[in-house]
């Protein structure tokens, strides 16, 4: 098991699906690629579809360019509340990063 660490008071565990995507071992969601312009984000029995746009490639990373709004719903149609879009944004980024691909929100 790989790990990243945010910072000292938050500790991410990411195991390695396959060589497109990850799960969180503490919080239970997963990201994987799943096209060559999309990524999915899963949590419990929801999901949602992120659409990808390739970045640059700066200091030995990737990047991937992600839409404001790209966690406002989830896949059924289902409204995300602010806070919620917060937390699905901060676990998506970290989740990147520990694949070592740096996010871009424009």
């Amino acid at each position: 098991m790989n790990s990243y660490c945010n910072n000292q008071e938050d500790i991410q565990m990411f195991t390695w699906l396959n060589k497109q995507g990850v799960k969180s071992e503490n919080k239970g969601f997963i990201v994987q690629f799943t096209g060559r312009f999309s990524a999915e984000y899963r949590e419990s029995f929801k999901k949602i579809e992120v659409e990808l746009e390739n970045g640059i490639f700066t200091n030995g990373k990737f990047s991937e360019i992600i839409k404001s709004d790209s966690f406002s719903k989830w896949d059924d149609g289902t409204n995300i509340p602010e806070k919620k879009q917060k937390e699905i944004l901060k676990n998506f980024i970290e989740a990147m990063d520990f694949m070592e691909i740096r996010v871009i929100v424009e």
